[in-house]
């Protein structure tokens, strides 16, 4: 595939960054702590391609920028692949001050989003590379790659290397060819946990439910923060030609 505008803008503003040093441990945080000690060797594994699946509003967006934010605040960059061009970038860069950047690319095909995250993943530059599915009828989005997930099994295969040799988080928001880890998500309801109420009327915290595993798992709920709004910073816009 001839390299398009928003390949060679990302190559370009790729050369000007840096490779960080590989971070230590296995696991990166969720950055919710309940949500950890569920998981298997307590974060999200590095190196993985990690499926993160559940309808609009069940929450699933808010835990992925509460666990990026984390990272962020550690030093560490992630990038978005916001295939569906629906992403409202200040709104997760103004959650938490750090040193770690935040870029959004938008890819235009299938082809182009693969590539993009190859190069992300490739740079050894970024903590963590998110990968969201175009999908959705009547909505502006790019088309789609054979197979239900958009990624092809062979560059799922590929992209699962690079996240491990960089020690990366690799979020496919939607389902995978080839995943480590799969995280379901629903909105939290009003009804008895543990017999205290459980429900989403709370100020500083959104319950969600989530089922970790393919087959066979349980539902356990979990209060995700809702941090408070800062203001002026930094992000990185990669729109590409309209």
């Amino acid at each position: 595939m001839a390299r398009s505008a928003v390949i060679l803008e990302l190559e370009q503003a790729i050369e000007r960054i840096e490779a960080r040093p590989r971070a230590p441990g296995p696991v990166a945080s969720t950055g919710v702590p309940d949500l950890d000690l569920l998981l298997p060797g307590g974060g999200l594994p590095r190196g993985s391609v990690i499926e993160w699946l559940g309808p609009a509003s069940s929450g699933k967006t808010a835990l992925l920028r509460t666990g990026f934010a984390s990272l962020r605040r550690d030093g560490e960059s992630v990038a978005w692949i916001d295939t569906r061009r629906t992403l409202y970038a200040p709104d997760w860069t103004e959650l938490v001050p750090g040193t770690g950047e935040f870029w959004v690319v938008r890819p235009r095909t299938a082809g182009e989003a693969a590539w993009c995250a190859d190069l992300l993943l490739r740079s050894g530059a970024f903590g963590a590379v998110a990968f969201q599915l175009a999908d959705g009828p009547g909505r502006r989005t790019m088309r789609r790659a054979e197979g239900e997930a958009g990624i092809r099994h062979g560059a799922a295969v590929r992209l699962q290397r690079l996240a491990e040799e960089a020690g990366a988080l690799f979020v496919v928001l939607g389902k995978a060819p080839i995943s480590a880890l799969r995280l379901g998500f629903r909105p939290g309801r009003i009804e008895p946990v543990r017999g205290v109420p459980f429900g989403p009327f709370l100020p500083r915290a959104r319950p969600v439910w989530v089922r970790i595993g393919k087959r066979g798992s349980l539902e356990v709920p979990v209060l995700c923060p809702v941090p408070s709004v800062r203001r002026f910073v930094h992000v990185r816009d990669r729109k590409g030609p309209e």
